[in-house]
Order: structure tokens, then sequence, then C-alpha cells
């Protein structure tokens, strides 16, 4: 009878149903998969809190910076912005090829942690003591240059922001 051990090891690959569950707990998804979602939910509602923190407040700070103002905005967006994002893309795709995706992400965040760390500890409180703008030489520039430049002085003289 060697069919016997086939029938036992099939019978043993089937696996057994879940306990059905009653009330607000049929609602919710099985165990395996609530280890999964829950750190998924948490990543999800930080990714968006950061980024709306950051998305409101960098408008601020470059409208509020000394010697700037509201034009300053779309010449950052053309001429800093879509430039960095494609550079960071051709970047992000020469390293996806040649990083396991693990890698990849650990060193992309690893990135954005150390520019926020860097900004918050080192070159925001440098700003405040007036040590990284060069004023003077923006108030030279803007004395030479004329005044359709003014936004991209004031760039170079709040580049922190």
């Amino acid at each position: 009878t060697r069919a016997a051990p086939a029938r036992l090891a099939a019978a043993a690959a089937v696996p057994e149903p879940e306990p059905q569950r009653s009330g607000w707990r049929a609602r919710l998804p099985p165990a395996n998969e609530l280890r999964k979602i829950v750190p998924l939910a948490i990543m999800f509602f930080c990714i968006l809190f950061n980024y709306t923190i950051l998305r409101d407040t960098k408008d601020v700070l470059v409208v509020t910076a000394p010697g700037s103002s509201a034009e300053a905005i779309p010449f950052l967006k053309t001429w800093v912005n879509l430039p960095g994002a494609v550079g960071f893309t051709v970047l992000y795709s020469a390293l996806a090829n040649r990083m396991a995706p693990q890698a990849l992400f650990y060193t992309v965040l690893s990135t954005f942690l150390a520019f926020f760390g860097a900004f918050g500890w080192l070159i925001y409180p440098l700003v405040s003591a007036g040590l990284l703008h060069p004023v003077a030489f923006a108030s030279k520039l803007a004395a030479a240059l004329p005044a359709g430049f003014a936004a991209p002085i004031a760039v170079c003289q709040n580049w922190t922001y």
C-alpha cells in the first residue's frame, strides 16, 4: 500500500481553516496580516506628516527670508527644484541598477535623514548666528545687476533655505 504515505502527505499539506471570529474582530484582518499592516500604516502616517510639515514650511522660509520675496519661489521651482528632481531620478536609477532594494532604501533614507539632521542642528542655527549667508556679496550683485536678477540673488543670499 504505497498510496497510503502519499495520501497522508497530501492531507498534511492542506492548511487548517482559521477559526470563525465574531463581532468587531470579524471585520479586522487576520493576525498575520495585521503584523504587516500596522507598521506600514505607521510609516505611511509619518511620511504624510513630514511631507505636510515640510511643504507648508518651505514657502514660508523662502518668502520671509531677509532680502527675499515671493518672486523667488518660481525661480526656485524652475531652476533648482526641477533640475534637482531630474538629477535625483537619474542617480536613483543608477543606484537601483547597482544595489539590492533594501540597501537602496536604507541608502536613500540615510541621505535624507543626514540632510534634515544637518539642517536642524547645524545649518539653521548657524544661519541664526549670521555665519552662512553671503549678504555683502548679494548686496554688491544687487547693485551691479538689473532688477530682474532679484530672485536669483535672493536665492544665492539665502541658499540654506
